[in-house]
């Protein structure tokens, strides 16, 4: 294995517990009205095992009780703002098939958000709305996960742009090559027909 991706599987092999500890996807304070309120999310019991590296995509699978857990990650490419960044900025599709949760997607800043700050993820010409709250406060969330995914799975790049508590806005750009073969690998670890 190249000596980056040691490196960035090492990096992500650091995730799971960082973003089991914020796994729990906060409702939005200022929600449209037509998205649906997603169920809490618990912490997985065992370590995560590492599935496979597919372009700038990492995918892991655990278990929480008798339930799947599965999750693809991807650490931002290039990151622009003066926010002090305790952490790597990396996003994140998670699935938990017995909860009904089948592609929660977040992006945890390595900082923490201005409060109720709305963040946006650019993907083509597309600007998909995210939220943050207080109970998560390094952590965006898509307020339309299955729209976020289809847009990241025809993308190229996705570049996310936040404000944060202290410092100035920041820019955030993900690479999204190999996305489409980790979520196939991702549906078929957690049992999920795409």
């Amino acid at each position: 294995m190249r000596p980056f991706l040691i490196a960035a599987v090492a990096t992500l092999a650091l995730l799971p517990a960082a973003a089991f500890a914020q796994a729990q996807k906060p409702a939005a304070t200022q929600k449209p009205a037509a998205a649906a309120q997603k169920p809490a999310e618990k912490t997985p019991e065992k370590k995560d095992a590492h599935i496979g590296h597919y372009g700038d995509w990492d995918v892991f699978e655990g278990t929480e009780g008798k339930g799947k857990v599965c999750y693809m990650a991807s650490i931002a490419k290039e990151t622009k703002g003066a926010a002090p960044r305790k952490d790597k900025s990396y996003v994140m599709v998670m699935r938990r098939p017995a909860a009904k949760n089948l592609g929660v997607v977040s992006v945890t800043s390595g900082y923490v958000f201005k409060d109720l700050s709305e963040p946006v993820a650019e993907i083509g010409t597309e600007k998909l709305p995210l939220y943050t709250s207080a109970k998560t406060p390094d952590t965006a969330w898509a307020r339309d996960d299955a729209k976020v995914v289809q847009a990241m799975l025809k993308g190229q790049t996705m570049v996310v742009k936040g404000t944060p508590a202290k410092g100035d806005a920041t820019t955030d750009t993900y690479s999204l090559n190999g996305i489409s073969k980790a979520y196939q690998e991702l549906n078929k670890a957690c049992g999920v027909k795409s």
